[in-house]
């Protein structure tokens, strides 16, 4: 077993398992109703960061194809949910329904479509 000193972080994974490490640690975070009543800008850029990180993932070639396909359906519905996020939120500090550009400014700017199958 190696030593640790006073610069060694007692868990060193390799990049891409401290990638996917800290995604989930960020998914946990943003799904806190708390942090969401708390600090709603920066449960965005959690958000945010989660879509970012699960692309990185997606493109990984120690990965499986399988898992990326999934990392990246994954990607696309936390972009999505970040949006969405952000729509509300703005609409909740009083500056009237906004809808995604080139959408109407309706409710039903706000529905997405069901997934075609569970994974």
């Amino acid at each position: 077993m190696a030593q640790l000193t006073a610069n060694t972080e007692e868990h060193e994974l390799p990049s891409i398992e401290a990638v996917l490490a800290g995604t989930l640690a960020l998914m946990t975070g943003y799904s806190q109703a708390l942090q969401a009543a708390h600090d709603p800008a920066q449960r965005l850029r959690m958000g945010g960061k989660i879509g970012d990180n699960l692309s990185l993932l997606s493109d990984h070639p120690q990965l499986s194809l399988g898992f990326r396909e999934v990392l990246l359906g994954l990607q696309g519905r936390w972009q999505a949910m970040t949006e969405c996020t952000a729509l509300a939120a703005r609409d909740s500090e009083g500056n009237g329904p906004v809808g995604l550009p080139g959408e109407p400014h309706t409710a039903a700017a706000f529905h997405m479509a069901a997934p075609k199958r569970l994974q």
